[in-house]
């Protein structure tokens, strides 16, 4: 079992290696039934998409070298400072988009003008404008705690009953219904 956990959880090919040669001393069999039932899918170091497990991930990396200057400062200069940095990077990135003439791509393209040609046969389903609710007959709490009506009839305030409930986690052994 160790060995299996071995070859599940190595990270890189080297290791992999290493843990199957081990498990190939121990048994033959194991080390066909493990290469016939697809490590790729379950083993690490078979993945070939980014390890999300990692702390270092190069988004971080580049996040921290961004902002090599100023992660020193107190929470307030760092937030305007990162700040001014991402206004000037979206700045810069939205006037490269200006000039982009390309094109988008045939299937999103063909996909875009069948949904261009969908809109000419739809038909409005929801009309009129947005109205404030109605509340000139709901009933009103006075200061004094008295609930009064549209037309002037007064009620008590009733607060919800308390319960009995013990305080801290609720018991171990529950007491059992009456009802069950």
């Amino acid at each position: 079992m160790l060995c299996k956990c071995s070859i599940t959880y190595a990270r890189l090919d080297c290791d992999y290696e290493v843990a199957m040669d081990t498990l190939r001393t121990f048994n033959h069999d194991l080390v066909k039934w493990v290469e016939e039932n697809n490590p790729q899918h379950w083993a690490i170091s078979k993945f070939k998409k980014m390890r999300w497990d990692k702390m270092t991930s190069n988004l971080a990396e580049y996040f921290n070298s961004w902002l090599r200057h100023e992660r020193h400062h107190n929470i307030c200069v760092f937030f305007i400072e990162h700040m001014d940095k991402l206004r000037s990077l979206l700045v810069e990135h939205k006037n490269g988009l200006v000039k982009w003439n390309g094109c988008i791509g045939l299937k999103t393209e063909e996909k875009i003008a069948l949904n261009i040609g969908k809109v000419q046969f739809t038909r409005e389903v929801y009309s009129g404008s947005m109205r404030t609710l109605v509340m000139h007959d709901m009933p009103m709490i006075d200061e004094d705690g008295i609930v009064r009506d549209a037309l002037g009839h007064t009620y008590p305030f009733l607060n919800p009953p308390t319960t009995k409930r013990p305080p801290g986690r609720p018991r171990k052994h529950r007491i059992e219904s009456q009802f069950m």
